[in-house]
């Protein structure tokens, strides 16, 4: 007959057992979320699910641990991201949230404050601009991050907006801080409690018939994005492009799906300058299957002579080597009447006798009529391998892997995020018809087949 000690024991040992699973549980998967987080004129979301992007990243450690041995420069990086060191509670859910009829660039999130002196400090020590506005609200904002912070109570409204559209901020932080006109809960549960780390959500719109659903899954070498939206009929059209499988950069697409959105609309002015003439005579032919093929960065260079004399006046020549990068594209755009398309540019010297397209200033560019199409090409390779794609109703492609060096030093030039992209081969995107609705599928792949803890840290 066992003792009652043993019985005592083996009762502990099952407690704290039931207690450790109840803690993991409670700490790594039970998660909650406030729907008082997103304002009602909200059109897309990128619902974060934050225990899940932890766990994967723990899990991959536990398997990986090679790859998790930080230093002081990832800690640094870390402590970025990381809200409680802007004294910010971290929820299970952060909703990254986009306003109807605003730039699509343009996103908020909002989060409450867990420990006031740890957040002053943070934003004193980030030199803020400190605004006291009506109803009780603060504002913060960062001129070198181009951040606003709109502060109530403990609850902070975040965006990335410029200074010109701080009162659309202060729009969206009074409607949701006082007037609480909040998204209907219903309308986003199906980015709640799923197995993915993002969720995406889109409302119905100009192009959509109802709410798309897009999830977003951390892989052990990519990141992938798959979903079916449900297209108007008028935006299913698939067509068959000229895919070349080793370009650097390639774009296809119906342009009927870009036609009446807000970034033509809004932005009129500004592309027909960039240009060169009035887009919309483009328009009114009714361009449809469009693509850009970028194929590589091509490198050149051009010698100049001059000469110098020594002190017995014997010529010395001097070579002076000036090297150019210049792209190697092919452009092509289907309309009604490519014609009249071609020689509406013409009468405006846009092209000129030589059929030079002259508003390109990087690259020659000729210009010419194919299959009804307006193309435009430059540094056009010897050898080019375009496949007709399967039919399709859009893609884009990006293979890191084929920028050269000095490639990756004039676009980090341009941009200093773009060094990110550094650790990866290529993003792909795909958008095709499947039964009834369209399949999108998004791929992008670490470089090397690393495994993607060892890039994101």
């Amino acid at each position: 007959m066992k003792s009652p000690k043993s019985y005592l024991c083996r009762i502990a040992i099952l407690l704290i057992a039931i207690g450790s699973m109840a803690f993991l549980y409670w700490h790594g998967y039970h998660k909650a979320f406030d729907e008082k987080y997103i304002p009602q004129n909200t059109d897309a979301i990128a619902m974060v699910d934050v225990k899940n992007i932890r766990n994967y990243f723990v899990f991959s450690c536990l398997k990986n641990p090679s790859d998790c041995q930080w230093n002081s420069t990832d800690s640094e990086f870390r402590k970025r991201f990381d809200l409680s060191n802007f004294g910010i509670k971290t929820p299970d859910y952060l909703a990254f949230f986009h306003i109807e009829n605003q730039p699509i660039s343009q996103w908020f999130f909002s989060a409450k404050i867990e420990n006031e002196t740890v957040f002053e400090k943070a934003i004193t020590k980030a030199h803020s601009q400190k605004v006291i506005l009506q109803n009780g609200m603060t504002s913060y904002y960062f001129n070198s991050l181009n951040l606003y912070i709109i502060k109530y109570s403990n609850q902070i409204l975040v965006s990335n907006i410029s200074e010109k559209q701080m009162l659309t901020a202060v729009k969206v932080a009074d409607d949701l801080f006082l007037k609480k006109l909040l998204l209907d809960a219903k309308k986003i549960e199906k980015t709640i409690g799923t197995h993915n780390a993002i969720t995406f959500w889109i409302k119905k719109n100009i192009l959509l018939e109802k709410d798309g659903i897009l999830n977003l899954k951390l892989e052990d070498h990519e990141i992938t994005v798959d979903g079916q939206l449900h297209f108007k009929s008028k935006y299913k059209k698939e067509s068959q492009f000229l895919q070349n499988p080793n370009a650097l950069f390639s774009l296809g697409f119906d342009f009927e799906m870009i036609r009446n959105q807000n970034i033509l609309k809004l932005n009129s002015n500004k592309i027909n300058k960039i240009v060169g003439f009035d887009l919309d005579s483009i328009l009114a032919q009714n361009p449809t299957k469009t693509e850009l093929l970028l194929n590589k960065i091509v490198q050149k260079k051009d010698s100049a002579i001059s000469y110098d004399y020594d002190d017995d006046f014997n010529p010395i020549k001097k070579v002076v080597i000036h090297t150019s990068y210049e792209p190697s594209f092919y452009f092509s755009m289907q309309t009604t009447d490519s014609k009249k398309v071609y020689d509406y540019l013409k009468d405006l010297n846009v092209i000129d006798n030589h059929q030079i397209f002259v508003n390109f200033p990087l690259a020659i560019t000729k210009t010419s009529i194919r299959n009804n199409a307006l193309t435009l090409e430059a540094n056009p390779l010897k050898k080019l391998n375009l496949e007709p794609s399967p039919p399709k109703i859009g893609y884009l492609q990006f293979h890191f892997n084929k920028l050269q060096p000095e490639d990756w030093r004039i676009f980090i030039s341009k941009n200093k995020n773009f060094t990110f992209l550094k650790s990866f081969e290529s993003l792909e995107m795909n958008l095709s018809k499947e039964n009834n609705t369209s399949h999108f599928r998004a791929s992008l792949k670490t470089k090397d087949a690393k495994n993607l803890i060892s890039v994101i840290k």
